[in-house]
């Protein structure tokens, strides 16, 4: 059913099975917090291009609501963070 949330568990080398795949192409769209499943690959093609383009928004409304200080600390912290490693 459209909407329905499936649960589903991997099994111990990341497998999950789902039965309407079986024997047929996926593609997979890393959606950044999630993935989006599809057997159609123009679909995925679409959903790939609305992602990269709705993450690339939010990531330059974040900087543009940072102001410069904000962001030479961010970027600071994360090179001394680097260096520790």
């Amino acid at each position: 059913m459209i909407g329905e949330i499936l649960v589903k568990r991997a099994d111990n080398k990341g497998r999950i099975l789902i039965s309407s795949f079986k024997g047929k192409d996926i593609y997979l769209v890393n959606l950044g917090s999630g993935y989006f499943v599809t057997g159609n690959k123009e679909v995925a093609e679409e959903v790939s291009k609305n992602a990269s383009k709705a993450f690339s928004d939010e990531f330059l409304k974040l900087i543009e609501e940072l102001s410069p200080e904000e962001i030479e600390d961010i970027i600071e912290k994360e090179t001394v963070n680097k260096i520790g490693q």
